[in-house]
């Protein structure tokens, strides 16, 4: 690892986390065209409920095929930097987008282009991630959860416009956006830093780094617990995916969808940036994660519960606790647990989680959507299948506190 004088690492730390909040700022936004707007798009194109959970659990197990082999790709490759594979799937993403804006309203084409968008989507962002944890463990404390935060609020600001903006223009502005989304994160991260290794720490990157296979056999604990985060991350999916028929059950409608969501968002920006003080006091990203867990219990049981849509706002603003801690907290538990050489596969198999939430998720949702109980059954098995992955994590996580002077990322 190279070394870098304090005074010079403070600035570049400043400059990265600059440049690095841009394109978390930016790429988040693709999660909230292609996720959290999902069934407000697909329905307007003719979907029904079940339509749309199946289109996006196939794109959820597809892309969780892709990601673990591409993930793979970059920690072996060294043809093509992590940047230049990001900068290929965006430029894919982007392609895709065009081609949906001119796709008639028809159920087939368009599931199969929305597929394809989720998947590429899906695949990028641990990748993203895994460029600022480069830097963290090379020596420069890019304050990852600050930039995260920064995202965030970007996130938030979008949800709340996008919502407007829907029930003034119509759903094919969401497909604007992807676009626009595309074109920008493509220049951010063209032009962000690349990491500097010595010779000798990339010669030993490539003969040892393990196959996919290898790392599931070596990191048994690290993957029973990316299956507990994976039923803990139901409630969540699920809440995401199906917002617009959760209001609509208490009387809200696109727009008040995304007063909501926007509000979750603008509170994980505090609940991020103050992430690396609570890290250096509990130095335990696994114990961190256990008690976000239980946030995201308690926010699905008030939104069941919620009899208008002012206690759906209250829900969300559980969000702070929840989502916004786990997230950054998630990222450094896979560099406390997993070796130098294989942070990729981490850092995509701890990605996968959503992923893998998502496959279990959005056909099931959408099929209990359909039936008889409503969002009221939806909600209720999704606290029931959250409150058994934050058992498992419980029982399964034995992590340890990092050695005294492990950067947290600030």
């Amino acid at each position: 690892m190279q070394t870098i004088n304090k005074e010079d690492s403070k600035i570049l730390s400043n400059k990265l986390t600059m440049h690095y909040a841009m394109i978390q700022s930016v790429d988040i936004l693709g999660y909230c065209t292609i996720f959290s707007f999902a069934s407000v798009y697909l329905l307007s194109r003719g979907f029904t409920n079940s339509q749309v959970g199946l289109t996006l659990t196939l794109s959820s197990a597809i892309a969780l095929l892709f990601q673990p082999l591409v993930a793979a790709f970059a920690d072996k490759t060294k043809k093509l930097s992590l940047r230049s594979i990001v900068v290929i799937i965006l430029a894919a993403f982007t392609i895709f987008s065009i081609l949906l804006l001119v796709t008639p309203a028809i159920v087939l084409p368009t599931a199969i282009l929305y597929i394809l968008l989720a998947i590429l989507f899906t695949i990028q962002v641990p990748l993203i991630t895994s460029m600022s944890m480069e830097h963290i463990n090379n020596g420069v404390p890019v304050n990852f959860s600050l930039a995260r935060g920064i995202g965030s609020f970007a996130f938030a600001i979008l949800s709340f416009g996008l919502g407007f903006l829907v029930e003034s223009f119509g759903t094919q502005i969401v497909i604007l956006v992807n676009i626009g989304i595309g074109l920008l994160t493509i220049l951010l991260v063209s032009t962000f830093k690349k990491v500097k290794t010595t010779p000798t720490a990339g010669a030993h990157r490539e003969t040892k780094a393990l196959s996919f296979v290898a790392f599931t056999r070596k990191n048994k604990r690290f993957m029973a617990v990316i299956a507990s985060l994976s039923l803990l991350y139901f409630s969540h999916v699920l809440i995401n995916t199906y917002s617009i028929q959760i209001l609509q059950k208490v009387g809200g409608d696109s727009s008040d969808m995304g007063i909501a969501i926007a509000i979750a968002g603008f509170l994980e920006l505090p609940a991020m940036a103050l992430f690396p003080w609570i890290y250096k006091k509990i130095r335990n990203a696994g114990t961190i994660m256990k008690f976000s867990g239980l946030f995201f219990v308690i926010k699905a049981l008030i939104t069941l519960m919620a009899p208008n849509v002012f206690w759906i706002i209250i829900a969300q603003c559980f969000q702070f606790f929840a989502y916004a801690m786990i997230t950054p907290a998630s990222v450094f538990y896979v560099n406390q647990q997993i070796s130098e050489l294989d942070k990729n596969k981490g850092q995509t198999w701890m990605g996968m989680t959503m992923g893998i939430s998502n496959l279990i998720g959005s056909l099931s949702g959408g099929l209990m959507l359909d039936s008889s109980g409503g969002v009221s059954l939806m909600l209720t098995v999704s606290i029931a299948v959250s409150m058994v992955g934050l058992l498992m994590l419980i029982v399964i996580d034995n992590s340890r506190a990092p050695s005294v002077g492990e950067a947290a990322g600030d």
